[in-house]
């Protein structure tokens, strides 16, 4: 008879834990959570009880008189990959973004950051754009550091929220379009983020 080979406690945990770091090294690049300038980013998440998985994160810097600071740390959430401009911005919902703050900043500073963002990127607007704008400017305010915006597509709607808690809704799939624009667009409001949120290139973690 052969009798099981009895393992301690010890044994056996170290063994989930080499299972697990052999798991996340041969998944998939989206399997495992990623975690950047000490913000979490889940493998997955759920809008409008569809699961989405990581597109790509990373962070957006600037550089005024040379010198670094980290401002945000976005991530993008997608049903399936998207990795070109065209596909991005013909995609539809659900998707989610999400934009966590590195630093603490007012309402003042990110709602006049955003509206020069669309100034710049929104190359195509339609008839109710400036009232969708004027909306979605209103719904964002102050956030702490690691304070979180994240934008929803629902169907044809954008929902708004901080830190979780839903602000306000825009209706309408233009808004969707002109906010994809934004992002990916051909004058995005950030080209360092482009190609990382498609998942083209990466942001180091720290």
């Amino acid at each position: 008879m052969i009798f099981p080979l009895k393992r301690n406690p010890i044994t056996r945990t170290l063994g989930l834990l080499l299972a697990l770091t052999f798991a996340c090294a041969f998944a998939p690049k989206s399997a495992c959570a990623l975690q950047i300038e000490g913000v979490e980013i889940p493998p997955q998440v759920k809008v409008g009880g569809t699961t989405l998985h990581l597109n790509g994160a990373g962070m957006r810097t600037l550089s005024p008189m040379g010198i670094p600071i980290n401002l945000y740390v976005a991530s993008f959430y997608s049903p399936t990959p998207i990795r070109s401009e065209k596909a991005a911005l013909a995609a539809v919902a659900p998707l989610q973004f999400n934009f966590t703050f590195l630093q603490g900043v007012n309402q003042g500073i990110i709602s006049r950051a955003w509206r020069e963002q669309f100034s710049q990127s929104i190359t195509e607007t339609y008839p109710g754009y400036e009232h969708d704008k004027d909306a979605f400017l209103r719904m964002v305010g102050n956030l702490d550091k690691y304070g979180r915006d994240t934008i929803e597509f629902v169907g044809d709607d954008t929902r708004v929220l901080d830190s979780g808690n839903l602000i306000g809704t825009i209706h309408g799939r233009n808004f969707q379009k002109a906010y994809l624009c934004l992002l990916f667009g051909p004058k995005p409001a950030s080209s360092q983020l482009k190609p990382v949120l498609l998942g083209l290139s990466s942001t180091p973690k720290k």
